[in-house]
């Protein structure tokens, strides 16, 4: 089946890592790829993606240099042949940029966005007031996939994608398609973590709601792993230090684990902003 993938651009190292990581992940599979930039007027460039001018762009409108910049990466595509299945289109945009890439998430029934983060770690906390805590906060319906910058992909192990959940709420199948994806694409175990930061017995809901989960997973490699005496966000992050795993996928639902994740309730909790990619799976009406 044929995946249609959201890759936003600033004409960055980053941004471009970020598009060959997407097309080595789908090598196998026929993709579109949608590259996206989004420009604002000069008097709100603050809000938008920077466009890195170059000097030469300095008469230039803000319009010409996003397509411009597009046909540039067309041509950079052009030199790629790894897989005959891929195609390229491209989306320059004059708006909001959470705006932007919503509306082509929809316009085009994008299954996945992929995010290039600038540096070593994801950007993800909400805390940050990043660009990209930004967009993965409010985009709705449609999943991510944030890469950090520094980020390489290894063949030489069993790749394993470390799943938090507290078990309080069910998942719907449609919600948990893009992990599941994503682990048989990269032939990857799932590690479903559950922090039991009371030390409390799980709920008749939860041992349901872990039943069902099990059910979900059925197709893919996975095993269930406890973690107690310790907060979400510490836990998480120990437990990824300790394994070396490999992907973070998080469910962001309104009120839940998430944004547990992300706000200390001590003082020397640790400030959680994870180093290798991270799939967050959003709500699904």
């Amino acid at each position: 089946m044929e995946k249609n993938i959201l890759v936003p651009t600033n004409f960055s190292k980053h941004s471009w890592n970020a598009l060959i990581f997407s097309m080595n992940l789908y090598k196998k599979h026929p993709c579109t790829f949608y590259l996206i930039n989004v420009y604002q007027s000069q008097n709100f460039l603050t809000e938008a993606i920077p466009l890195g001018k170059a000097k030469d762009d300095e008469e230039e409108s803000e319009e010409e240099i996003s397509e411009k910049g597009l046909e540039r990466m067309m041509k950079g595509l052009g030199f790629r042949k790894e897989n005959p299945k891929h195609q390229f289109k491209t989306i320059s945009f004059k708006g909001n940029l959470v705006d932007g890439i919503q509306e082509s998430a929809e316009k085009y029934g994008i299954d996945l966005i992929v995010l290039g983060s600038d540096g070593e770690t994801a950007g993800i906390n909400p805390s940050n007031d990043s660009k990209i805590s930004k967009i993965t906060e409010e985009i709705e319906q449609c999943p991510l996939l944030v890469v950090p910058e520094q980020f390489e992909l290894r063949t030489e192990k069993t790749l394993e994608i470390v799943f938090p959940t507290n078990l309080r709420l069910p998942f719907k199948q449609k919600e948990l398609v893009p992990i599941m994806e994503l682990a048989k694409g990269l032939n990857a175990s799932i590690k479903i973590l559950y922090i039991n930061s009371e030390n409390k017995k799980l709920t008749e809901d939860q041992e349901e709601n872990k039943e069902e989960l099990s059910k979900h997973f059925a197709d893919v490699s996975f095993t269930f792993h406890m973690l107690t005496q310790t907060t979400p966000s510490t836990g998480v992050h120990l437990f990824i230090e300790s394994r070396d795993s490999d992907f973070l996928a998080l469910y962001q639902r309104k009120q839940g684990f998430f944004s547990r994740l992300f706000r200390p309730t001590r003082s020397n909790e640790i400030n959680f902003d994870p180093k290798l990619p991270v799939l967050i799976l959003k709500e699904i009406n």
